[in-house]
């Protein structure tokens, strides 16, 4: 992401209530009904990092040991309780540890996790439970480099997006590839758009849509080097990849909230989607099965309070915002996707900027991960009955310690001593 979207990070009616569901398609496939035992967390050293830090603005550093999965006991009857149980290192320090998959996926397969700065995904078997392993990683894609995003598919299948290509098309624009669950690659498809000609294309988040046999992605950069990219969605044919179409969000008017579309959740329709921008607008995307998508914008918060709006969770009708400049998760109600509706929030002190939230299929427990000078990894109770979304008081290290986890600790059981910046985390009841 750019250096200018990075600072403020410090400092988004024929359509019905039933139009909601639960996380996107392909990422919940898991479907645990007993609470998790483990999560997992994809974390990298970040050194004195100053006030502010976050994973989108590191650059490669040689001298960091190498990165890690930790993992981390949340099972609530267990004497380890809310501990490191281990870090298990990649082997590639300074990856800039991304994104994970949202829900750990079924029949054993091996999770996807993202090392941003050196186009490698791990994928990662957690079958031995408090012992993963890195399984092997996907394949290189030809002509295109920064993996950020992948979406699960009902057969084992990963979608996933880049952001670059090698540079021989006006704007560099990314792309969309499609792996197997063993991550050999089946095709990939630029983001290239005629329509758009020379326009940076940085592919990033994604959602997809089995049933309709569509998916969405967004366009940010970043790279700490970019301070432009083109402000669309793209929607794209699942089963062969075709672009379909590239859709523009129209500039706001006042403030920023138009810019940098970040993450896009498909409603239960599968023919509608939400999208929010780091700049938190939030827009409904309809009528994508159709001839004539529609973008609206649908919420504005007010700036410059309102930086950071991250990685969203949709559990039903619940739209859960992580927001990093006021410190705190706003749950929406979404039934009617033109009038969002908000129904409270949960603050986090200032230690703590929100940023990914993942939820247990087999519980009430959500997690939280915050990086900056203070990183750390939270859990929090979700009530899908009224939308309260409360802290799990009882998950800390010690009595009388602060809440969730820290990762700035001298005894990462396998790992190097340091701070390390959480980001990707997933539960597993492996």
């Amino acid at each position: 992401m750019s250096r200018l979207v990075v600072a403020l990070c410090a400092t988004l009616a024929g359509i019905c209530a039933a139009c909601t569901r639960t996380e996107p398609v392909a990422m919940a496939s898991a479907t645990a009904t007993t609470p998790a035992k483990y999560l997992y967390v994809f974390a990298g050293y970040s050194g004195n990092a100053a006030p502010g830090y976050h994973a989108h603005s590191m650059t490669r550093d040689s001298t960091r040991p190498s990165d890690f999965i930790a993992v981390i006991d949340v099972d609530s009857a267990s004497p380890t309780y809310a501990q490191v149980l281990r870090a298990l290192p990649t082997g590639a320090g300074s990856s800039m540890p991304h994104h994970t998959e949202m829900v750990m996926p079924d029949s054993g397969w091996p999770f996807a996790a993202n090392a941003h700065l050196i186009d490698a995904t791990y994928l990662v078997d957690v079958r031995n439970g408090a012992n993963p392993v890195i399984a092997g990683t996907l394949d290189s894609v030809p002509g295109f480099r920064r993996p950020h995003s992948f979406a699960r598919l009902p057969n084992g299948d990963l979608v996933g997006t880049y952001q670059y290509g090698n540079g021989t098309v006006p704007g560099n624009p990314g792309a969309l590839a499609r792996f197997t669950r063993d991550g050999r690659l089946v095709k990939v498809t630029s983001s290239a758009d005629a329509a758009f000609a020379g326009q940076e294309l940085r592919t990033y988040s994604l959602d997809v849509s089995p049933a309709t046999d569509l998916v969405l992605t967004t366009s940010v950069p970043m790279d700490p080097a970019e301070t432009t990219s083109a402000d669309v969605a793209q929607l794209w044919r699942l089963s062969d990849l075709s672009l379909l179409r590239t859709l523009p969000l129209a500039p706001s008017v006042g403030d920023s909230s138009s810019r940098y579309p970040f993450e896009v959740r498909f409603l239960a329709d599968g023919r509608s989607a939400l999208l929010n921008t780091n700049y938190c607008g939030f827009y409904l995307l309809s009528g994508l099965d159709g001839s004539a998508p529609r973008v609206e914008p649908v919420l504005a918060l007010s700036h410059p309070q309102h930086i950071g709006c991250a990685v969203p969770l949709l559990i039903g009708r619940w739209w859960i915002m992580p927001v990093a400049s006021t410190r705190e998760f706003i749950v929406y109600d979404v039934s009617n996707p033109r009038q969002l509706r908000r129904v409270g929030a949960l603050a986090a002190d200032s230690t703590f900027e929100p940023h990914w939230i993942s939820r247990d299929p087999g519980s009430d427990r959500l997690v939280m991960t915050a990086e900056g000078p203070t990183p750390a990894v939270r859990l929090a109770r979700f009530d899908t009955t009224t939308g309260r979304l409360t802290w799990d008081t009882r998950f800390r290290e010690r009595a009388g310690a602060p809440l969730g986890v820290t990762f700035d600790r001298a005894d990462w059981p396998g790992a190097a001593p340091g701070r390390a910046a959480p980001h990707g985390a997933l539960f597993s009841n492996r």
